[in-house]
C-alpha cells in the first residue's frame, strides 16, 4: 500500500511538470492552481509514504 501511494505522488509530480512544460495551462490562473496543487501533493504523498515506511522499519 506505502509503494503504491509514493508511485501515485510521483506519477502526480510528472503529470504537473508536463502540464507546466508543454501546455498553455498556466497561463491562467486555474491552470496554474491546478498545477500547483498536482506538484505539492505529489510531493506530500511520496515524501510522506518514505516516512511511514521507515518507521514501519524501525517499529
Amino acid at each position: 500500500m506505502i509503494t503504491v501511494v509514493f508511485w501515485a505522488g510521483i506519477l502526480m509530480m510528472a503529470l504537473g511538470g508536463g502540464l507546466l512544460l508543454w501546455t498553455d495551462l498556466t497561463q491562467q490562473v486555474s491552470g496554474m492552481v491546478t498545477v500547483a496543487c498536482l506538484l505539492a501533493l505529489g510531493f506530500l504523498l511520496s515524501a510522506g509514504a518514505k516516512v511511514v515506511l521507515i518507521i514501519r522499519r524501525t517499529a
